[in-house]
């Protein structure tokens, strides 16, 4: 609830006291309390006065007809306009101070229902003579806090810019059926956006949970790379060869080694060679091989190298 409509509510709660201060109270009375709440500057909302028992009982049979049409005028003043004034027949007549009040609240309808605002709408619906009347009413609405507008008098038409309009006007009994019903749709709609909403968060929740498993297992398997792991299993020994360490290493044979290599080419430089019978050939301090039933090749000693020169000097002496 706004200032507007709190201070509204003030100004009709000793109105609002009286009717309710007994229930006894003459026709006469409550058409002097309706008159003076609807005559009141600060008064624009009655739907609480009116629902009171006191008023209500003026639509009784018992009362007299000139009283009667007070509850009508009420109704006007709480949720009508000063055109279904005029068009509502027997009805009191307004004084200077309710002609103004009800303009008022009919120009308060007429800029939620008009955009734009023109003067001669405004003219027409509130029965004005002419410009100055029109401007000197919307300024007054201005002061009072109903409605914040902008006069554009020199434009085609002439304009009444609306900016915002205060909740002082009572809902239509009438109007309540179509009202709930509106919202009742808006709600669903809105049931429905909010349900879409949730799905999308739950989908982009459960990717980013995807995203955070990938991204754990990436870390993992690179962890892993570089403490020497190469394989796909998550743990050593389970379903597969695991780490590096457990796996079988392939031993060199003396042949494929190094060492073995090495003995092999000085068995071949110095005269060694295969245990097996028949392949095996001796050096000879005369510069030569021989070998079982094999004839001997004769080398120049001029040519060996030092190593070889060294060998048969100590052949030699031997």
């Amino acid at each position: 609830m706004d200032q507007s409509q709190k201070q509204a509510l003030g100004a009709l709660q000793p109105f609002i006291h009286l009717a309710n201060s007994s229930t006894t109270h003459s026709a006469r009375f409550i058409a002097n309390i309706i008159t003076n709440a609807t005559s009141a500057p600060n008064t624009f909302i009655f739907a609480e006065l009116l629902e009171t028992q006191a008023v209500q009982s003026l639509a009784l049979p018992d009362t007299p007809e000139e009283y009667q049409s007070y509850l009508k005028l009420l109704e006007i003043f709480a949720w009508g306009s000063w055109e279904e004034y005029h068009a509502t027949p027997n009805l009191p007549a307004l004084s200077e101070a309710q002609a103004l009040k009800l303009r008022l609240l009919s120009l308060l309808t007429l800029s939620t229902t008009h955009n734009p605002l023109t003067y001669p709408i405004v003219m027409k619906s509130l029965s004005l003579k002419d410009h100055v009347e029109l401007e000197s009413l919307v300024t007054k609405a201005i002061y009072s806090s109903l409605i914040t507008a902008r006069l554009s008098p020199t434009t085609t038409p002439p304009t009444i810019n609306v900016i915002s309009v205060a909740s002082l006007r009572d809902v239509r009994p009438q109007a309540i059926d179509g009202m709930i019903s509106i919202l009742t749709e808006w709600h669903e709609r809105c049931q429905k956006a909010v349900e879409g909403i949730e799905a999308e968060i739950n989908t982009i929740k459960a990717d980013a949970a995807k995203r955070r498993a990938m991204e754990k297992d990436r870390a993992y398997r690179f962890e892993k790379s570089e403490g020497g792991w190469h394989g796909d299993d998550d743990k050593e020994g389970e379903g597969g060869s695991g780490s590096k360490e457990s796996r079988p290493r392939k031993s060199l044979s003396k042949e494929g080694s190094l060492g073995g290599t090495a003995a092999n080419a000085a068995r071949r430089l110095f005269g060694g060679g295969s245990s097996s019978k028949g392949n095996k050939r001796e050096f000879h301090a005369t510069g030569g091989y021989s070998g079982n039933g094999q004839d001997s090749m004769e080398v120049d000693p001029s040519t060996l190298p030092r190593s070889m020169k060294v060998k048969l000097e100590a052949q030699n002496v031997c």
